[in-house]
């Protein structure tokens, strides 16, 4: 089946030829909600993401960062010279999530600077508390809040040094000195948008202690609904990793942004458009600087499910663009079968897999 429904990508500088990609246009050109589903830290996902948004214009880019931090790297993105930005970058890039990756950086710079409104969803990273009470200390009107914020933005930068030193020691998020300084500055009398940022902060910080993967999608699907009226009507953009962008049941058995937005799409009458990007060989790189790269193995947890569709690799200069419609089809016939219950989600969850030869890893 996967031999019968592929067709090629070539790349070209910038962007990319042949039906593949035309395949691709055609389909996102025709839905205002688009789904990139990836594995995080390579450069070849935001390459797609320039060349695709190059040729289609979004009124909405929709992603895996806290909406404090994406409304702050917005900010500095539209507003500081270039010189201010990257002394900006120098003092606080390691903090921006997946945008802490050069290419993923530069992907959010030019968007930003095409017009399109950039909103992010997710729970605040750990080490962003810096990031973000780096701003609440430049609009609060109440000087202990200050000194508290102030507090925290150093506090935190010492804790992830330590950390990066020794991956034993914990986040400054995870101590009870942090919980005591939320609990501190949440009994002040600050702004209503100050008392919000320090209960999503609080939020976070039991996300991460529980390791609650339900509560983080329950945030996530809140805050994505939080700003309904700014996406319902226009043409949208999202890129998550790909356990957050399925139809259906996500890989982590829940059901997640992409089924929200699927079932939104359908009651409008139209569809989304869910892509799941891949690389069956290469590298990909770390969430922390100066952490090691990881090579890719296809015969992984995470990645055997793909190897029926990786076996039709040949041409390692050419991405392969998977039409999975059919193939749904006949396994919801009963005309093909399969064991494998992730490969079944990909299966359902994805309108096209698209699957890259060797992917490169994302540098800071």
């Amino acid at each position: 089946m996967a031999q019968n429904h592929h067709t090629l990508l070539s790349v070209e500088k910038d962007s990319f030829t042949g039906s593949g990609w035309e395949t691709i246009i055609n389909a996102a050109q025709k839905s205002d909600f688009v789904l990139i589903g990836e594995d995080h830290f390579t450069n070849e996902v935001p390459f797609f993401c320039n060349a695709l948004t190059s040729k289609i214009k979004f009124d909405n880019f929709i992603c895996e960062i806290d909406p404090y931090s994406a409304n702050i790297i917005q900010s500095k993105i539209k507003t500081l010279t270039e010189e201010q930005l990257q002394n900006y970058i120098h003092d606080f890039g390691n903090t921006f999530s997946f945008y802490a990756l050069a290419s993923e950086f530069d992907l959010l710079s030019k968007i930003v600077k095409s017009g399109t409104n950039v909103f992010g969803t997710d729970q605040i990273l750990m080490i962003a508390d810096r990031l973000i009470c780096s701003e609440l200390k430049l609009i609060t009107e109440n000087k202990a809040a200050k000194i508290i914020y102030q507090r925290i933005e150093d506090q935190s930068k010492d804790y992830f040094s330590a950390f990066l030193n020794d991956p034993s020691k914990p986040m400054y998020m995870l101590t009870e000195e942090y919980a005591k300084n939320l609990e501190e500055v949440s009994n002040l009398k600050v702004s209503t948008y100050e008392k919000e940022v320090i209960e999503k902060l609080k939020l976070t910080t039991k996300i991460y202690k529980e390791q609650n993967h339900h509560l983080r999608i329950q945030l996530m699907k809140n805050q994505l609904m939080e700003q309904y009226e700014v996406w319902k009507d226009k043409k949208n953009l999202f890129k998550f990793g790909a356990n957050h962008v399925s139809k259906g049941e996500s890989f982590l058995k829940i059901y997640d942004l992409g089924n929200l937005v699927d079932n939104i799409a359908d009651s409008q009458y139209t569809s989304s458009l869910h892509l799941l990007i891949v690389g069956k060989s290469g590298s990909q790189g770390s969430p922390f600087k100066d952490f090691p790269e990881s090579p890719i193995d296809s015969n992984s947890s995470n990645l055997k499910a793909l190897k029926p569709f990786f076996d039709i690799v040949v041409n390692e200069k050419a991405w392969y663009c998977l039409e999975m419609l059919p193939i749904r089809e006949k396994l919801e016939n009963g005309e093909i079968t399969t064991n494998d219950v992730q490969l079944s989600r990909i299966i359902k969850g994805f309108d096209y897999v698209l699957l890259i030869p060797k992917v490169t890893a994302g540098k800071f």
